[in-house]
């Protein structure tokens, strides 16, 4: 989900970033005194204060600088002039100083603490401090809606989503038409996990304020999780339409087409965000398409890319393991399950696929499984020295696989010449399914290549009594 503002995952390989928050607080401060001095033609410090940054600074300058002028004149200046600083790079520091100064000044002013908490919040620092600073605010002007709703920022970024929902609650109540907050306390509902009332509060925001992607893809999580991931698809798609150049909204599409088994179009998403900003979920989850469609080279590409930004990404290794299993490397899928589990050891997944590779090494051996001659009785029905699909390539690297692929294809051989007419046809048409199926399924979630083969056989052998 979205922004400086409250933040949720949408899938295991991925998190979606804060939403910015713009630092600028309306100001409705008016100066005893003109307040153009220094800057430009007309730049006046409290009144043009959305101007740039270079006019501003010096206008407020001098009114901060003139210690004659009222201190509630300063203060209003020193707030103007932290907005400006905080808009320009490097400048936070200086914001939060002025402020300082502000409040020094004019110890009552709700505004200048609402600032103050509100900007140590989106430096990251002291989430308590500005937590109280946001107390503070409120204390002075308890029917300030902005004030509640950031300290339900803060609350919410603290995970303390009970403290957070009663001030989301709070802004809503004293400023109902505020699409942000209904916003903000949608995406803690999410985090909360209740995702209905995650899309009632998301969908207020967005008939506030249609044009606001994150609301559309903070919806279309909470859609996800119900499992409505058509819904989820139109809305990721709606925040792409506003907001084209963010890649969180791609992947996020993406993972919600994969979950649907498109996953040529999940790819195309991930490609989309990887050109914008090549990140290491990125690449992982577009290394699952790849798997689940039955590409493994292209899957391990991806993986080995993600590993070399982020190292420590806990379930590519997962993932990755995955993969090596299919492809007979028991010894290397254990290693990557044994590093996912050291750097989350509360990972089910990796848990139990290390349980299951120590059992196969322990039975099988931990030498990659090599593909067999093409004489031999073990070997399937095929040429191994040409199979280019990934399963064929996965049957001819496994023995037991190879022995069912033999057994079918001779099963239906001898089932085929004892069959007449339109019998022959329908068994045709089974086995062309048969294959189709195994093609274009191999690699999905769920999908038990070795079961679907033994039951296969287990149809044929019942025609061949």
């Amino acid at each position: 989900m979205c922004g400086t503002r409250p933040s949720a995952p949408t899938s295991p390989f991925a998190n979606i970033p804060l939403r910015a928050l713009l630092l600028g607080a309306v100001m409705s401060l008016v100066l005893a005194t003109p307040a153009s001095a220094g800057g430009g033609p007309g730049v006046d410090c409290v009144m043009a204060s959305k101007a740039a940054p270079a006019e501003l600074i010096p206008a407020c300058s001098a009114i901060i600088n003139q210690a004659s002028n009222p201190s509630s004149d300063r203060a209003a200046a020193l707030l103007v002039r932290a907005d400006a600083n905080a808009r320009t790079s490097g400048g936070l520091t200086q914001a939060l100083r002025d402020i300082d100064r502000a409040i020094a000044l004019e110890g009552r002013n709700a505004k200048a603490w609402r600032l103050r908490g509100d900007l140590l919040r989106e430096a990251g620092g002291d989430l308590n401090r500005a937590a109280a600073d946001l107390s503070k605010a409120i204390e002075l002007d308890p029917q300030d809606a902005e004030s509640y709703e950031l300290r339900g920022v803060v609350y919410t970024n603290q995970r303390r989503l009970d403290r957070a929902l009663a001030d989301y609650d709070q802004a809503i109540k004293l400023k109902p038409d505020d699409a942000q907050a209904w916003s903000d306390r949608g995406v803690t509902y999410y985090l909360g996990g209740d995702n209905e009332k995650a899309i009632r509060d998301l969908s207020e925001a967005l008939w506030l304020d249609p044009n606001r992607p994150r609301s559309y893809t903070n919806r279309g999580a909470a859609y996800k999780k119900l499992g409505q991931l058509d819904k989820s698809v139109a809305d990721d798609g709606e925040a792409i339409r506003l907001d084209p150049k963010v890649p969180e909204y791609y992947d996020n599409r993406g993972l919600s087409l994969a979950a649907m088994g498109e996953y040529d179009k999940a790819i195309a998403d991930y490609d989309q965000a990887l050109r914008l900003a090549p990140r290491p979920n990125f690449f992982s989850n577009r290394g699952d398409s790849y798997q689940f469609k039955g590409e493994l080279g292209a899957a391990l590409s991806d993986y080995e890319s993600a590993l070399k930004l982020d190292p420590n990404f806990a379930q590519t290794y997962n993932n990755r393991a995955v993969l090596y299993k299919k492809m007979g490397e028991r010894r290397k899928a254990l290693a990557d399950y044994e590093t996912a589990l050291k750097l989350d050891p509360g990972n089910d997944n990796a848990a139990s696929g290390r349980r299951t590779m120590i059992a196969e090494i322990a039975k099988f051996g931990g030498e990659p499984l090599r593909p067999l001659a093409a004489n031999s009785r073990n070997a399937p029905s095929f040429d191994c020295a040409t199979a280019k699909r990934e399963v064929e390539k996965v049957i001819c690297a496994d023995p037991q696989l190879g022995v069912l692929d033999r057994q079918i294809a001779e099963t239906y051989e001898r089932v085929l010449k004892a069959s007449k007419g339109r019998s022959a046809g329908d068994l045709r048409r089974t086995q062309r399914d048969f294959l189709v199926t195994r093609n274009t399924s191999f690699g999905r979630p769920g999908y038990d290549l070795r079961k679907v083969m033994q039951e296969r056989l287990q149809r044929l052998n019942a025609m061949d009594s």
